[in-house]
């Protein structure tokens, strides 16, 4: 029978974590993984988990503790913006070249050392209502 992974048994009793709780669980592994004296990977079997996911988590519990085992989206850190000189060449270059596409100003941008994805170059389009209207599409 495999033992559960939910569950801290010790002399005194038994204390069951939320299966919902990955940080809680994620410290379980770590403290078992580190001090049980168990092979590394009957360990990790026994959490479903990887060699490399316990090895980021024991550096991710080393550098911030708890805190660094509770699951974070993934996605930027913090709130970036399209400098200004960057929105700037977007703009001119629509209003210039209408009929020029996002890809092609994108490139533009990474030619002159701006790493900015055609997805921010849409969203600048469309920020200042320079989006391109699809043929067929009458102005209302």
């Amino acid at each position: 029978m495999k033992p559960e992974s939910n569950v801290i048994r010790g002399p005194g009793g038994i204390l069951s974590l939320p299966a919902s709780d990955g940080a809680s669980l994620d410290l379980l592994m770590l403290i078992e993984g580190e001090t049980s004296g168990a092979p590394l990977e009957e360990v990790l079997a026994r959490f479903g988990r990887s060699r490399s996911a316990y090895y980021e988590k024991l550096r991710r519990f080393r550098e911030n503790g708890l805190e660094g085992l509770i699951a974070r989206p993934p996605g930027p850190r913090s709130a970036w913006r399209r400098p200004l000189e960057v929105v700037r060449h977007i703009v001119r270059a629509r209003l210039r070249e209408p009929e020029r596409s996002a890809v092609a100003i994108a490139e533009e941008l990474a030619g002159l050392g701006h790493e900015v994805s055609v997805r921010s170059v849409e969203r600048t389009l469309t920020q200042f209502g320079l989006t391109r209207r699809e043929r067929g599409q009458r102005l209302r």
